[in-house]
C-alpha cells in the first residue's frame, strides 16, 4: 500500500498491510534541517525543504504542512504582535482585543493577502505537488481556542464564568467565520486532511460542561460544512480528554488525535472501535528516552489496538528530539503484522 492508501484505509476502519505513522511534526523538520524556526517563517521555500527532509528521514506516512501553531499564525495576521524563537514556535505577545468594540472593529480575514498564510497557502500547494502518494495534513484552530487566544486566555477563562463585556457570543461567532475561510482556503490549496485543533476545550482546562456549551456546537457546525469538500476532517484535543470522548465522537470527525494523558486503548473500548484514533506517545519520552524505549511503547501501543489507528506522537513533537526516536516508531509498526 502507498501511505495515502495506508492512512486513508486506516480513517476509514479498513485493512492496512501495517498501522500508518504520522507524527505530528513541524518545529522539529527544522532541527533536523539545521535550521531554526525563525528563520524559516516568511520563506515557504525553506519550510517545505525541511518537512520534505524530515518526512524522508523519518519514512513516516503524513506531512503536517504548518511551521506555527495555526491560532498563532492567524491572531498574527489580523494584528496580534509575535514574539519569535529559533528552537521553539512563535507566540503572540499580548492579547489581539480587550473590549467588544475593538472585536467589532477586526477586519474580515482574507487568507489570500493577509500576514503569513498566503505562505502556508503555498507551502500546502508545493507539498501536495512534490510529496507523491503522501497525504498533506494541516491544522486550524477550532473558533473556541481562536477565541481564547484573541481575548487572552485568562480573560477569556473569565469572561466564560463571568461574560462582564458581553463578548463571549460575538466573539465565538466570529472566530467561527474565520476559521471557516481558513479551512476552506487550504483544502482549496490541496490539503487532503484538515485537523482541528482545541487545546482550550480539554478537560485540563474547561469543565466538560463547558466543553459541551461552548465549543462542542462549534465543532459539530464547522466539521459539517467542511466534509461538504470531501476530504477527511479531525480533531485534536491536548492533555485530558476521557471525560468528554463520548461528546467528541459526537462532533462528526473522521479520526480523533488524542494527548498522552489518555490510554488509546481504553478509548478504543469506550468509542466502540467506530471512529480512528490517533496517538499517542508521549512528546516527553520521544524528546528524552533512547530510540530503543520509543520503539518498545510504539510496539506495545500498536499491539494492544484494533483495526482504525494510525501512531503519532500525543501532541507537536519538540524542536530537538532525536530523530533516530521518529525513525522508532515507524520501525515498530514495519515490524507488525495486522490479522
Amino acid at each position: 500500500m502507498t501511505s495515502f492508501e495506508r492512512v486513508m484505509s486506516a480513517i476509514e476502519l479498513k485493512e492496512v498491510d501495517r498501522p500508518p505513522v504520522i507524527p505530528q511534526l513541524t518545529y522539529a523538520a527544522g532541527y533536523y534541517a539545521q535550521m531554526g524556526i525563525d528563520t524559516a517563517l516568511k520563506d515557504f521555500k525553506k519550510q517545505e525543504k525541511a518537512l520534505l527532509n524530515a518526512q524522508k528521514l523519518g519514512g513516516y506516512d503524513g506531512i503536517y504542512a504548518g511551521w506555527e501553531g495555526s491560532f498563532v499564525l492567524v491572531t498574527n495576521s489580523l494584528g496580534g504582535e509575535l514574539k519569535t524563537y529559533p528552537d521553539k514556535p512563535p507566540v503572540v505577545n499580548k492579547p489581539l482585543i480587550t473590549t467588544k468594540e475593538q472585536l467589532d472593529n477586526l477586519p474580515e480575514l482574507d487568507p489570500t493577502s493577509q500576514g503569513r498564510i498566503p505562505l502556508n497557502l503555498k507551502l500546502i500547494k508545493a507539498l501536495k505537488s512534490d510529496a507523491k502518494k503522501i497525504p498533506i495534513l494541516s491544522y486550524v484552530p477550532s473558533p473556541f481556542t481562536l477565541g481564547s487566544l484573541f481575548l487572552g486566555v485568562n480573560d477569556f477563562m473569565i469572561a466564560l464564568m463571568r461574560d462582564k463585556l458581553k463578548i463571549m457570543d460575538a466573539l465565538l461567532q466570529k472566530t467561527y467565520q474565520i476559521v471557516l475561510k481558513f479551512a476552506l482556503a487550504k483544502i482549496e490549496a490541496g490539503a487532503d486532511m484538515i485537523t482541528v485543533a482545541d487545546p482550550s476545550g480539554s478537560s485540563d482546562m474547561v469543565s466538560p460542561k463547558i466543553f459541551e456549551q461552548r465549543s462542542l456546537p462549534l465543532l459539530k457546525d464547522l466539521i459539517f460544512e467542511l466534509k461538504e469538500k470531501g476530504i477527511k476532517i479531525g480533531v485534536h484535543i491536548c492533555g485530558q480528554t476521557k471525560p468528554i470522548l463520548l461528546k467528541m465522537a459526537e462532533i462528526g470527525a473522521d479520526y480523533l488525535e488524542l494527548d498522552s494523558k489518555v490510554n488509546l486503548q481504553d478509548a478504543q473500548e469506550i468509542l466502540k472501535g467506530e471512529i480512528c484514533l490517533v496517538g499517542n506517545i508521549s512528546t516527553a519520552d520521544l524528546a528524552s528516552l533512547s530510540a530503543q524505549e520509543i520503539k518498545e511503547q510504539s510496539k506495545a501501543l500498536v499491539e494492544n489496538m484494533q483495526r482504525g489507528f494510525i501512531l503519532s506522537s500525543g501532541c507537536e513533537v519538540p524542536y530537538a528530539t532525536p530523530i533516530e526516536n521518529i525513525q522508532a516508531m515507524v520501525q515498530a509498526v514495519k515490524e507488525f503484522k495486522t490479522v
